[in-house]
Formats: structure tokens, C-alpha cells, sequence
């Protein structure tokens, strides 16, 4: 067994100490874990670290997957500390999710590649009232909702690669 008397540690360095006893890795002195979100959810995930899960996280991924950042904010009640993040992909529901979290800070000026294939326009407009980064829609084949939140949909600077969808008016 370890006992650890680091506040601050990175999460690869927490893995690695796993994965070189079988004993279990008391974390209790840990305040502050930085590192990519899939070594965080590793360490998270593991059975061999105890008393993690209310440290403050800094990020060190620029691209990632709305999903895995989710899932990272449900295994600590600490902030994560989102700032490096340029771009993030996932659904526009994954999307939101995240930027309603109180848990994760630091977002709202990243591009977003939405992976949906058919979007109610009023979620497509919610989102882009969550980041003053792009919005990449070019895999939207099918648009719902309402004529004037649709136009406000295709005036938007901050929504790119719509315009050859379908559409289904709700009007």
C-alpha cells in the first residue's frame, strides 16, 4: 500500500504508480490533478486509488470529445479547469451538458464539430449562445423547428457549413 503526501500530482504519474504496486494508492492528499482527460479518467476509473474525487482538475487536452469531458466532470466534484481546450466534438446535447456544468470552468471560446445527422434548430441555436467559437454543423442533413429560429440559425457567424439540409418546418 502507498500513501501518498503529494497535493499536487498529474494523472499520468498516478497511473503509473498504480500500475507498479498491487496494493492500494491512498490519493487523500491530492488537491490538484492535471493532465489529459483520459489519463484523469483512468485514474478515476482505477480500483487501486482511493479517495480521489473532489480535486480541482486542470486539463492539458486542446482537442477532445464532449463525451470523455462529461465523464470526467462526473467523476469529481472538484472544478475542471477547461482552458486549454480549442475544439471539442460530440453531440449538441453532450455539448450543452457540458457547458451547463458548474463543475467545469473555462469554456465558451472553442470550436465545436457537431456529430449529430438531424438537430431541432432551437438546440443548434442554444449551443451557439454557449461558445463565441465556430460551430461546424457540415454534418446536419436534417434541420426542425420554427421559420424564425431557423433564419436566426442561418444568419449566425457562429454556426458554419449549413445550407444543403433538409428541413422540416414546425411553423
Amino acid at each position: 500500500a502507498v500513501t501518498l503526501s503529494d497535493t499536487s500530482l498529474a494523472a499520468s504519474v498516478l497511473n503509473t504508480l498504480d500500475g507498479n504496486t498491487s496494493g492500494t494508492v491512498n490519493a487523500n492528499t491530492v488537491s490538484t490533478l492535471s493532465g489529459a482527460a483520459a489519463d484523469l479518467n483512468t485514474a478515476y476509473g482505477s480500483s487501486g486509488i482511493s479517495n480521489l474525487g473532489n480535486e480541482a482538475v486542470t486539463l492539458t487536452d486542446t482537442t477532445l470529445a464532449v463525451s470523455v469531458l462529461n465523464t470526467l466532470d462526473g467523476n469529481t466534484s472538484g472544478t475542471i479547469d477547461a482552458s486549454n481546450i480549442t475544439t471539442l466534438t460530440g453531440s449538441a446535447s453532450d455539448l450543452i451538458t457540458a457547458y451547463t456544468s458548474g463543475g467545469i470552468s473555462n469554456l465558451g471560446n472553442e470550436a465545436v464539430t457537431l456529430t449529430d445527422t438531424t438537430l431541432a434548430v432551437s438546440v443548434l441555436n442554444t449551443l451557439d449562445g454557449n461558445t463565441s467559437g465556430v460551430i461546424d454543423a457540415a454534418n446536419i442533413t436534417t434541420l426542425t423547428g420554427a421559420a424564425v429560429d431557423l433564419n436566426t440559425a442561418y444568419a449566425s457567424a457562429g454556426i458554419s457549413n449549413l445550407g444543403d439540409e433538409a428541413v422540416t418546418l414546425s411553423d
